[in-house]
């Protein structure tokens, strides 16, 4: 099989790439990240399976497509508070862009399309737990409106041209690597103060975190195991560890794998961390799990693991990389 990768030099990208070399797949990535800058690919970018093509995909579409059998369509603005400052950008890179990979699909006869959506669909109007079934779909950031666009057009191109799409809601993703988030924030925080730390909003948030290597293996079981005539065209699987953590406990696991005591919190009087977030998620995975995915890590061995490896890469030489 061969998978066509967008957004490939990312986070999640990179990581979708290393999963389906390691799992016997040919991969064409793409990114508009030009090669000498994809440094989470760097180690790669001579394997034999692995073709790298960067530039933008409104321009490379539809030749990337030739021999392609499945599209992971991972390429989208990254940045959730960018949205409040370019209010376009998440139009432009979410629903446009997917929209372009749709009809270049349908066009070349490509049918499958893998795409990671977020939590963030759910809003914050539907309690704690929230499952596929759960709605309305009321968003808080733009970004979020992006992917709940970006669904319906997969899901509008899979009743009308024959394309079979799989849609994963994601939880709070960590690992190695991330340029941004909790973090890699709060290591910088209590490598400067170990005692005391200030956290955006009210310290009340909690989150589905889930290691990023349970997400595109779940992506990939998933999508594997509902292949075939007895599965929707198109259908939504949340995946996440399962559980979630407060800021507090995300507090203590890092200073844990920091070798610290936990630090007290310093809060701000704000209910929102910036503006669009999501205070409180908790995404029910059970209908993802009954395809016989599951994942390997808690919520919190997650937050843990991902310090760690952040913390590893601190120890490293430089070229380790960081790109968001």
């Amino acid at each position: 099989m061969t998978v066509l990768i967008t957004g490939a030099a990312g986070f999640i990208g990179s990581h979708a790439v290393r999963h389906l070399l390691a799992t016997h797949r040919t991969v064409v990535a793409t990114d508009v990240v030009p090669a000498a800058e994809a440094e989470r690919l760097t180690d790669l970018l001579e394997h034999p399976r692995l073709r790298y093509v960067p530039g933008d995909l409104f321009t490379l579409l539809p030749d990337l497509l030739e021999g392609t059998d499945e599209v992971w369509h991972l390429a989208a603005n990254a940045d959730i508070p960018l949205g409040a400052r370019d209010t376009e950008i998440d139009l432009r890179q979410s629903a446009g862009l997917t929209r372009h990979v749709l009809e270049a699909m349908r066009a070349h006869g490509v049918t499958t399309i893998v795409f990671p959506s977020t939590s963030g669909v759910y809003g914050d109007r539907l309690g704690p737990l929230v499952t596929e079934a759960d709605g309305p779909l009321l968003p808080n950031s733009l970004y979020a409106a992006g992917k709940v666009a970006s669904e319906a057009l997969i899901s509008a191109y899979c009743a009308m041209f024959g394309l079979r799409g799989r849609v994963y809601r994601l939880g709070n993703v960590l690992g190695g690597q991330m340029g941004r988030g909790i973090v890699r924030d709060f290591l910088r925080k209590l490598q400067e103060n170990p005692t005391e730390l200030h956290v955006l909003g009210d310290g009340r948030q909690r989150k589905s975190y889930v290691l990023i290597d349970d997400i595109v293996a779940g992506m990939d079981r998933v999508t594997r195991a509902t292949d075939g005539p007895g599965h929707p065209p198109c259908e939504v699987y949340n995946l996440a560890a399962g559980g979630s953590v407060d800021t507090a406990g995300v507090a203590a696991l890092v200073a844990r794998a920091l070798d610290l005591d936990p630090p007290a919190i310093r809060t701000d009087d704000a209910a929102l961390s910036w503006l669009g977030d999501q205070p409180v998620i908790e995404l029910s995975i059970d209908k993802a799990v009954s395809t016989g995915w599951r994942p390997e890590h808690t919520a919190e061995q997650s937050v843990l693991e991902s310090a760690r490896r952040m913390l590893a890469e601190q120890r490293r030489p430089a070229e380790t990389g960081g790109r968001a």
